[in-house]
């Protein structure tokens, strides 16, 4: 019972409101279910303009801020920085406060989110930029979406009807941002853009994704992360062979009756705090002097945990738990991106306008020289800071507000 209360709590499923400062935020929960089936959640923080939901305002947010967390975390990820950054537009003398949303989504796999089918490629970072932009058409972000502007009409994710230009493939040099065109960028194309947030694997899937779809963003912040992880071309087959021998082994355990629906065995923690500690200490081994907050672990355990079968040992403060990620998040990838592939999408994503902002931590994951040197030489960001912290300052209570602080600064400028 105390932990259906505690998980009721960290991911409320109706609208809810509560007031910091000046702000009255709201939080919410959306589903979304994409055109492959996968069911995708995100997690919504608003300033109570309406956002989106069903209560008769017809309002739309003017700012709009996608979050995409790490590998095996989730929305919750998000819980401190998001209601920060709504904070940090306060309201006017003369003027309503501007209507604004945050939204975090859970990748296919990850928190509340679906699985993807058992013979669908479980992680490739184009996979993950593929379902964020099921998810921006389904919200109708982003510029031509949000407007209904004219041209054709296709069926996008859940069935929702977006308007999209059949010419946009004729418009020659892709850009955002700064808007380059002949006509000139405005405020309102600029305020329909999204202002994106990664934080590691969350902020390789956001390079792909700004450098393929530049018109649709307004700004890119990048946290703990500046790309997609760059390997050797030369080592290609042994990454081929590393995955498929790890999923032959696996799919045993997987499958055990050897059929696709076969029951899964996932490892049982005695409670959530078993969990928790877990969780902390799986970021404890990673590379680097990595620590992981026992807040920041609670509240993505709380949202990437379901009840395991009780025990006639199961108790209110002892009751098993299992994590509901998808295992095969584990797996080593298929495919990893080369240098000379990295190195041309930090090129396109220079050359697209889109201000970038990137925010390390003095305790985070370790970066080699040669990426350091990619990201100076091409990408060439707008802002780069290394501030107090480990890998998830985002996350942790200590750090937060610095992290908050530096992301409003660049949105502002």
């Amino acid at each position: 019972m105390k932990r259906t209360l505690a998980l009721l709590a960290a991911t409320t499923l109706t609208k809810s409101a509560r007031s910091i400062t000046m702000t009255t935020i709201s939080t919410s929960e959306r589903t979304f279910t994409c055109s492959d089936g996968v069911k995708l959640v995100v997690k919504s923080w608003s300033n109570n303009y309406g956002g989106g939901d069903n209560d008769g305002s017809n309002m739309t947010p003017t700012k709009k801020i996608l979050c995409l967390h790490g590998w095996l975390d989730n929305a919750a990820s998000f819980n401190r920085l998001a209601p920060l950054l709504l904070d940090s537009f306060p309201v006017s003398d003369e003027q309503q406060q501007q209507p604004m949303e945050i939204l975090a989504l859970d990748f296919p796999g990850h928190g509340l989110s679906g699985h993807k089918s058992v013979d669908g490629p479980p992680q490739l970072l184009a996979e993950y930029a593929y379902y964020v932009l099921e998810c921006i058409e389904a919200l109708k972000w982003g510029k031509g979406n949000n407007g209904g502007s004219s041209g054709g009409t296709r069926t996008v994710v859940g069935n929702i009807n977006a308007n999209v230009n059949p010419n946009n493939s004729a418009q020659g040099t892709i850009s955002g941002g700064k808007t380059n065109n002949d006509n000139g960028g405005t405020d309102s194309d600029r305020d329909d853009k999204i202002n994106l947030i990664g934080h590691s694997m969350g902020a390789g899937v956001s390079v792909v994704l700004v450098a393929a779809f530049p018109e649709l963003f307004s700004s890119l912040t990048l946290l703990e992360g500046a790309g997609p992880l760059a390997r050797n071309a030369n080592d290609c087959s042994r990454h081929v062979r590393a995955a498929c021998q790890r999923r032959l082994k696996s799919n045993r355990t997987l499958f055990p009756d050897g059929t696709n629906g076969g029951a899964t065995r996932a490892k049982v923690y005695r409670n959530v705090d078993a969990a928790i500690e877990a969780r902390m200490d799986t970021t404890r081994r990673m590379p680097g002097d990595q620590y992981l907050s026992e807040e920041a672990a609670r509240d993505m355990v709380l949202r990437a945990t379901v009840d395991a079968p009780v025990t006639n040992n199961s108790s209110d403060d002892n009751h098993p738990v299992t994590f509901r990620h998808d295992p095969r998040l584990q797996w080593p990838s298929l495919q990893y991106y080369t240098r000379e592939q990295v190195e041309a999408i930090y090129t396109d994503l220079c050359n697209s306008n889109v201000p970038v902002s990137i925010l390390m931590a003095e305790d985070g994951w370790p970066v080699d020289s040669w990426s350091q040197s990619a990201v100076k030489d091409i990408l060439k960001p707008t802002h780069m800071k290394l501030l107090k912290g480990s890998h998830h300052f985002h996350a942790d209570p200590g750090t937060v507000g610095e992290v908050a602080s530096e992301i409003v600064s660049f949105l502002k400028a």
